[in-house]
């Protein structure tokens, strides 16, 4: 059983944008990782994918409905979905809660027209802070680069 409720309403932000996955940005209580399953979207020119990706790269706050999601996993996950090159924009837009899917539905693939996807969006999707990311290749190649060095 999962400590963070995937149904409850939550807060996102970026761990680039916030300083780290240690403290949370809203009440500066500790974070705690947990794995769960995102809706993750992609934009690349006029084409848009979206796919759901599971992963330990949400870090929950205990104290406050807030989850700082580590940018590098979740930039990885998306460039995963686009293999062609150049840059492309990538956004989370909430949790996917699987505990919200009935018994008699678990054997019918999600996003099929029986079996929606239960998503809980996050509360600050459309604020002013927007949480999709542009990501451009050639950034990542360099940083691959400096990293074998």
């Amino acid at each position: 059983m999962k400590k963070f409720d995937a149904s409850l309403p939550r807060k996102m932000f970026w761990s680039k944008d916030v300083g780290g996955k240690e403290i949370c940005p809203e009440c500066h209580g500790r974070l705690e990782r947990e794995r769960h399953t995102y809706m993750l979207f992609t934009q690349e020119g006029r084409d848009f994918d979206s796919f759901v990706v599971g992963n330990d790269s949400g870090y929950f706050c205990a104290r406050c409905p807030v989850v700082v999601l580590d940018y590098e996993a979740f930039a990885e996950s998306a460039m995963v979905g686009k293999p062609t090159s150049g840059s492309f924009e990538f956004t989370v837009p909430g949790i996917v809660d699987l505990d919200a899917i009935p018994e008699d539905k678990k054997n019918i693939p999600l996003g099929e027209d029986d079996n929606p996807i239960p998503l809980m969006k996050f509360t600050n999707l459309f604020d002013n802070g927007d949480t999709r990311r542009r990501r451009s290749r050639d950034r990542r190649r360099k940083k691959r680069r400096k990293q074998r060095r």
